[in-house]
C-alpha cells in the first residue's frame, strides 16, 4: 500500500544506510535504494557502478542523470527539511544531533555491560 504524500518519515526511514545520517540530498536509485549523496558520489568515485545493497547496475541510470542536476529526489528533500529542519542543520554543518549522541552512549553502555 502506498504512503500518503503527507505522512511524516520517522527517523529510521529517512537514515542513510551507508554513513547512518539523516539523508541530506537524497538519491533514490532506480531499484528504490536511497542514499546520501556524498554517500552516493562516494560509491561513484569507487568505480562501484552497482547499488551497495542489491548490487544493481546503476552506470547508465547515473551517466543519464548526473549532467542534468536530476540525481536528487527534491520530493524526499523537500520533506526531510520540511519536517526535520534542526537535524538537516546539524548534519550540514557537520554537528552530530544529541539523539545521535545519546544512541552512541547507549551502545557503548549495553557493550559495556555484556563484557
Amino acid at each position: 500500500m502506498a504512503e500518503p504524500k503527507d505522512m511524516i518519515p520517522s527517523l529510521s526511514e529517512i537514515q542513510c544506510k551507508i554513513c547512518v545520517e539523516i539523508l541530506i540530498e537524497p538519491v533514490t536509485l532506480p531499484c528504490n535504494h536511497t542514499v546520501c549523496k556524498a554517500c552516493f558520489q562516494s560509491i561513484i568515485e569507487k568505480s562501484n557502478l552497482c547499488c551497495p545493497f542489491c548490487r544493481r547496475w546503476i552506470s547508465s541510470w547515473a551517466r543519464y542523470h548526473t549532467p542534468r542536476n536530476s540525481l536528487v529526489n527534491m520530493e524526499l528533500w523537500e520533506k526531510i527539511q520540511k519536517h526535520y529542519p534542526k537535524e538537516c542543520k546539524l548534519r550540514i554543518s557537520g554537528q552530530e544531533s544529541e539523539e545521535s549522541i545519546d544512541d552512541f552512549q547507549n551502545i557503548q553502555m549495553c557493550f559495556c555491560q555484556i563484557q
